[in-house]
């Protein structure tokens, strides 16, 4: 049917986007060498974005503690990255929980790179109840499993969800019977608090990979949580699959809150096909039908591209106004910032 999401292609071993995804190119890898000139100039032709002073930094992007809502109203806290605490319905989701600080693989101590620039404005102690984790992807900036293990420690009856591959890395690190992996398009329905929820797996365009020889073994995907009253939309890591969200503002659209990312876009010409720049993020915050949408995966660590670190605020700053789209409709948090959606009138309060 027209209104159904694609599907990930599968060969048994590995998952590949559909053809569907036309502005899909795969990143360099030993199975296709001809994409390492493309690597290759990426890296030589790379710009100087060096970060400024501590001092410029606190300023710029300030880190705050938490004030965290955990009343019934919809609400979220950005804790930096793509990691974010959403309060939907009474009950509390988080995001991609990473709180280390390098994107790397913390079994290789001298080989770091993406360090972290802004901390995490809170230790996992003192986070409150989590209900659901939503994982889109393995990449050491998506999953950060010594997180997961304190996460899990603290919260022992989180449920994991994740996509399809996930699952055993996942259930090792949190011994847990609640771990959930799902394909584009599965639903999972919860009782919590007695009362339903529903979890949908989501398109999106992108890859996996964890060490040498586990390239794209595990989905990644974007989610859908659908409580009694709101919606929220997690888009993970992607690139612009505008047929897809297109399909999920017509399914489930409108949708009440969004976590759409906005950084490590430039060059467009290499990082294009996996992660969108704010103008897309715009077009998806449209397609989507999102009233409200808080911006990602931006301003935490230094992932290599070529922005400068405060460009993709500034670029969905004037991407929203040249899409005609009110201020407040797609926000930027400052790290530790909640921003909160009335019940009266929908109206936000950002704190």
């Amino acid at each position: 049917m027209a209104d159904e999401f694609a599907k990930p292609k599968f060969d048994g071993k590995t998952f590949q986007n559909p053809d569907s995804f036309t502005t899909w190119k795969d990143p360099p890898s030993a199975g296709n060498p001809g994409s390492w000139r493309d690597f290759i100039k990426w890296k030589w032709d790379a710009k100087s974005t060096k970060l400024p002073n501590l001092k410029v930094l606190d300023q710029t992007l300030p880190v705050l503690k938490p004030r965290f809502q955990t009343d019934s109203r919809l609400s979220a806290t950005w804790l930096g990255h793509a990691t974010l605490f959403v309060r939907i319905d009474g009950i509390s989701v988080l995001t991609d929980p990473v709180w280390a600080m390098f994107a790397t693989p913390s079994f290789l101590p001298f080989f770091k790179f993406c360090p972290r620039f802004r901390p995490p404005p809170c230790k996992i102690e003192e986070l409150p109840k989590i209900d659901i984790v939503l994982i889109s992807h393995n990449h050491y900036d998506h999953l950060d499993v010594v997180a997961v293990r304190e996460l899990a420690q603290r919260f022992p009856h989180i449920i994991w969800v994740v996509p399809l591959g996930l699952k055993q890395l996942v259930q090792h690190e949190t011994n847990s019977k609640a771990v959930h992996e799902m394909n584009w398009g599965d639903r999972l329905e919860l009782q919590l608090n007695e009362r339903t929820f529903e979890v949908f797996s989501v398109p999106a365009q992108h890859w996996s990979q964890r060490n040498l020889i586990d390239r794209n073994t595990s989905l990644w995907s974007g989610w859908l949580t659908k409580g009694p009253q709101h919606k929220f939309f997690f888009a993970g890591d992607t690139g612009l699959c505008a047929d897809e969200f297109r399909k999920l503002g017509v399914i489930h659209g409108p949708i009440d809150l969004s976590a759409i990312p906005i950084g490590a876009y430039e060059p467009r010409w290499f990082l294009a096909p996996q992660h969108i720049d704010p103008k897309e993020a715009v077009q998806i915050h449209e397609l989507v039908k999102s009233k409200k949408s808080i911006a990602v995966h931006w301003g935490t660590f230094e992932m290599g591209s070529y922005e400068t670190y405060l460009e993709p605020r500034e670029m969905l700053t004037k991407a929203v106004a040249a899409a005609g789209i009110e201020p407040e409709a797609f926000v930027t948090l400052k790290h530790g910032e909640s921003w909160r959606i009335e019940k009266r009138d929908g109206g936000t309060d950002a704190q």
